[in-house]
């Protein structure tokens, strides 16, 4: 009794396991500040065999009365070096997929992809307008992967 009740415990804590392990968080853009000599951002990752992959945008500006924004978008490659034009799905569009999406003001932003999704690279591209050496705004992007 005692032995089936240690390997009944022992899959449990397997199970758990494998569930904590299973989720991935990685820095792709690490506090970055928009102005005019940082014109834009590139974070890039290897999503692998990844089941669910989600993207967290934090966009905080200087100066909330000037005229900022980050316009986001997104590729995919199979390759690291052939790039192409991903979709993806937010909040505010629910259901309708997004070629891109446009911050103003300090926000935090989450985007993800279609589960059908099966490239095993995507690139973040951050595109700010209005930003000069007075008006600047903090950016990081973090991707979230399940497996």
């Amino acid at each position: 009794m005692k032995k089936k009740l240690f390997l009944a415990l022992l899959f449990c804590l397997l199970l758990v396991g494998q569930a904590v392990a299973s989720q991935a968080t990685k820095t792709l853009v690490d506090g970055i500040v928009l102005s005019d000599v940082v014109t834009s951002a590139t974070g890039t990752d290897y999503l692998g065999d990844a089941d669910k992959a989600a993207f967290f945008v934090t966009y905080d500006e200087t100066d909330a009365n000037a005229a900022l924004s980050l316009a986001i978008t997104c590729q995919i490659s199979w390759d690291n070096s052939t790039w192409l034009s991903a979709s993806f799905y937010d909040y505010a569009g629910t259901e309708t997929l997004q070629t891109s999406e446009t911050l103003t003001g300090d926000i935090n932003y989450y985007f993800w992809f279609n589960q059908n999704l099966t490239v095993p690279y995507v690139k973040v591209i951050l595109t700010p307008t209005g930003h000069d050496s007075t008006h600047t705004a903090l950016v990081s992007v973090y991707s979230i992967k399940k497996q």
